[in-house]
């Protein structure tokens, strides 16, 4: 989510004013890398030519990759493979666990690498090849458990077989193995169980897992996502309720975008995506989508013009209003966790997961109006974005 700007400043900012300031930093940009080239002057016509044959290696790679999908469009083909990366490249599996059973545990798990040096969370990654079915990348593992818990946020080895896929860094040992619909992942820290659940699909539900892609130039993104149940054990106690687990190879920049799920107690879930660009300040969606999976009819509910505000709070708990098509859907959630990490690559790029509870809902369909009476409580993760990076 962009971060919003105080009433006062938007007042006292003039568009001509912002216009300037965007200006400037744009020409400090530009002053500072032509500043850098004049110190290697001999070494410029060499880098140009060779970002000229990188865009050329760059197409190949993605008329490769468009190939591929071609002849293998299963999920688990997508889950368990590394992908070329082509420049701008950037590969990342994401797992997220959420309890149902009326308590605020979530649990998260990202792990992935990219096409060219970036730092993350002030950690230099360089550029990831993949040797033997073996690469370097990032790994990222937290924990709401009636405190928040930290498990690892460092450097990482990604090794993908057929049908396994493993990251570990230091004493961390994460191993996600399995085949469509039936998985398991099993976290360990020096020898000694964090967490292990088994993953399934969801009995009599149609909302369970998705595999698309869109490329369109030289940009775009191929994704598979599992929408399916998990029970195991979480720091030695019982865990289960849903989860969202996303293989994503995406071709392009990380731009700002507004994004939740929420899982309510009788297994009904909402999500959005409003994915956007800034210039000179102001903010454009590009996008606009919003979802209310029904799980007492097993129906799916879509929304036009959804509208995401953000309001802080003195005490730190976020809250966020949702709104779209008018009054057919009102929601409130607060945060009660979050969790900051920042991607730098000569712009920066700051990337925020909250965790939050639903404080009031109301959804109109054409048959009903549900509300928290109906679903149950609700948690979820708010993704908070502003910025920019390739």
């Amino acid at each position: 989510m962009t971060a919003l700007k105080s009433d006062t400043e938007s007042k006292n900012t003039t568009f001509e004013e912002r216009i300037m300031i965007e200006k400037d930093r744009f020409l400090k940009f530009i002053k500072e890398r032509n500043d850098f080239i004049k110190k290697l002057p001999d070494m410029e016509k060499k880098a140009f030519i060779a970002s000229i044959e990188e865009m050329k290696e760059s197409k190949d790679k993605i008329e490769r990759l468009l190939m591929q999908k071609k002849s293998r469009k299963s999920i688990d083909g997508l889950l368990f493979s590394f992908e070329e990366l082509p420049l701008f490249g950037k590969e990342y599996w994401f797992m997220k666990f959420t309890s149902n059973n009326g308590s605020k545990r979530q649990f998260f798990l990202m792990f992935g690498r990219s096409a060219g040096d970036i730092e993350v969370n002030g950690r230099y990654v360089e550029d990831s090849q993949v040797i033997n079915d073996r690469t370097g990348g990032y790994c990222v593992s937290w924990a709401y458990d009636d405190a928040q818990r930290w498990i690892t946020d460092d450097f990482g080895t990604i090794e993908v077989t057929d049908g396994k896929i493993n990251c570990s860094n230091g004493d961390i040992q994460a191993d996600f193995y399995g085949s469509f619909p039936k998985y398991t992942l099993s976290i360990a820290n020096g020898g000694v169980n964090i967490c292990s659940v088994d993953i399934r699909e969801p009995v009599d539900d149609d909302y369970d897992s998705e595999l698309s892609e869109h490329f369109k130039g030289l940009f775009g993104y191929r994704l598979a996502n599992l929408y399916f149940d998990f029970k195991g054990e979480l720091f030695g106690r019982d865990f289960s309720g849903k989860c969202y687990v996303q293989k994503v190879v995406v071709v392009g920049p990380f731009i700002p975008w507004k994004w939740s799920r929420i899982v309510f107690r009788n297994g009904s879930i909402l999500t959005y995506y409003i994915p956007s660009i800034e210039v000179m300040g102001l903010e454009y969606e590009i996008y606009n989508s919003m979802s209310f999976y029904d799980a007492d009819t097993k129906l799916m509910h879509s929304f036009k013009k959804a509208t995401v505000h953000e309001y802080p709070s003195e005490k730190g708990d976020k809250r966020w209003v949702i709104t779209a098509e008018g009054n057919n859907v009102f929601v409130v959630t607060k945060s009660y966790c979050r969790e900051s990490f920042s991607f730098k690559n000569d712009f920066n790029f700051n990337y925020v997961e909250n965790l939050v509870e639903v404080m009031d809902l109301k959804i109109e369909t054409d048959s009903k109006v549900i509300t928290l009476e109906e679903t149950g409580s609700g948690l979820g993760m708010v993704e908070d974005t502003s910025g920019f990076v390739i």
